[in-house]
């Protein structure tokens, strides 16, 4: 696979000054006020304080990866490769820093960024939110799929029935692992339980080897469970990896609010997925925050260059909001963890157990501020 790294939007950049950052929130915050319908846009950025790490930030896992394939070349690279390599060393070197520590992202929990999202969708303030991010932040931030918010590249939790189309929100990450998954494009899961949907009898989980002469007859491919290109064959996760068509459930969703929108607010991505950039700008006014250049920079009608989270800090004030707190999330179609399917790895019952654990520990957190709250009201 070609680098989809490009050295020269590594470096990330900020406001000239404090002052400068200011304005440019006040400017933004009267933007949302004017707007009758608000769509957020964001990317990986979004979730880097929570500790997930992002893709090509200075940090990213296509740069971390794309820094080792030129420290392999050693003395074999070219002048172009070796400067190249020093220009991705350097911005490291440079990074702001984002989180104290990466997390599994199954662990991680809402960002203020997208606690200010969900604060304002609720409030109507705004109104929807399309991401290309897979971390499922913002189902724990209280957003409700297709409702509020669109996957663009799917969901950790998101197990989606390839003939009645029905997601089922999991509570765990449904992409499975081992020896029922062996191929990146192979999405199957298992039956659909609202309409029977399952793969055909003939699949093994298999890419296809007799490519001439069918030999391989229970591959994926044979048996259309190659991404969104799969019909009628059960569950499937919703990942989009590269080389993949997204699900036009998705992407019409995200045209649909794009297009009727005021205003749409970039945050957190560098914009290096051409196919789907467009979205943005089918809005009558876009703004973009991120630290990092974007072939898009003056298309837009307002660039800031800064952190989600201290913008996102300064729209609340300005706005006159607290961010509502982290609901305790308990995905509609969770399953008891004693009755996990077998399939899934012993990672993923674990970060499932956690998850329950972390949703009472919100719902005791949300009775104890009621109680703090009503004990004020009554002194």
């Amino acid at each position: 696979m070609a680098s989809t790294v490009d050295a020269k939007r590594v470096e990330e950049f900020s406001e000239a000054s404090e002052e400068a950052l200011e304005t440019k929130i006040d400017e933004l915050a009267n933007m949302i006020k004017q707007s009758r319908y608000t769509v957020f846009y964001t990317g990986a950025g979004m979730s880097t304080s929570a500790g997930v790490g992002d893709y090509r930030g200075p940090s990213g896992a296509w740069t971390q990866r794309r820094i080792t394939e030129l420290r392999r070349l050693g003395s074999a690279a070219s002048a172009t490769e070796a400067a190249e390599l020093r220009k991705l060393l350097a911005e490291q070197e440079k990074e702001q820093a984002k989180a104290t520590a990466k997390v599994p992202m199954t662990d991680a929990q809402p960002t203020l960024s997208h606690m200010m999202q969900s604060t304002l969708i609720q409030k109507g303030l705004a109104h929807f939110v399309v991401t290309t991010n897979l971390d499922g932040l913002y189902r724990k931030a209280g957003l409700q799929a297709h409702d509020q918010v669109c996957f663009l590249h799917g969901d950790v939790y998101t197990e989606r029935c390839t003939s009645c189309g029905y997601d089922f929100e999991r509570n765990w990450h449904v992409r499975r692992g081992g020896k029922g998954q062996t191929h990146v494009h192979d999405h199957s899961i298992a039956t659909c339980s609202k309409c029977g949907s399952s793969p055909p009898k003939s699949y093994n989980g298999q890419p296809k080897i007799g490519a001439k002469t069918g030999a391989d007859g229970g591959g994926f491919k044979e048996n259309r469970l190659v991404g969104t290109e799969d019909v009628n064959v059960g569950t499937k996760d919703t990942h989009i990896n590269f080389g993949e068509v997204l699900d036009d459930m998705d992407w019409n969703e995200a045209g649909k609010h794009c297009a009727k929108a005021d205003l749409c607010i970039v945050m957190g991505t560098s914009m290096s997925l051409r196919h789907i950039t467009h979205f943005p700008f089918q809005a009558k006014k876009t703004v973009i925050i991120n630290l990092q250049k974007t072939p898009d920079d003056k298309k837009c009608d307002l660039r800031i260059w800064a952190q989600c989270d201290p913008v996102s800090a300064g729209l609340l004030a300005r706005l006159g909001l607290e961010p509502l707190p982290v609901p305790a999330w308990r995905p509609r179609d969770a399953v008891p963890l004693d009755q996990l399917p077998a399939y899934v790895p012993q990672c993923y019952r674990e970060a499932a157990e956690r998850l329950s654990k972390v949703a009472a520990q919100r719902d005791d957190e949300a009775i104890s501020s009621a109680a703090l709250q009503h004990s004020r009201l009554n002194n």
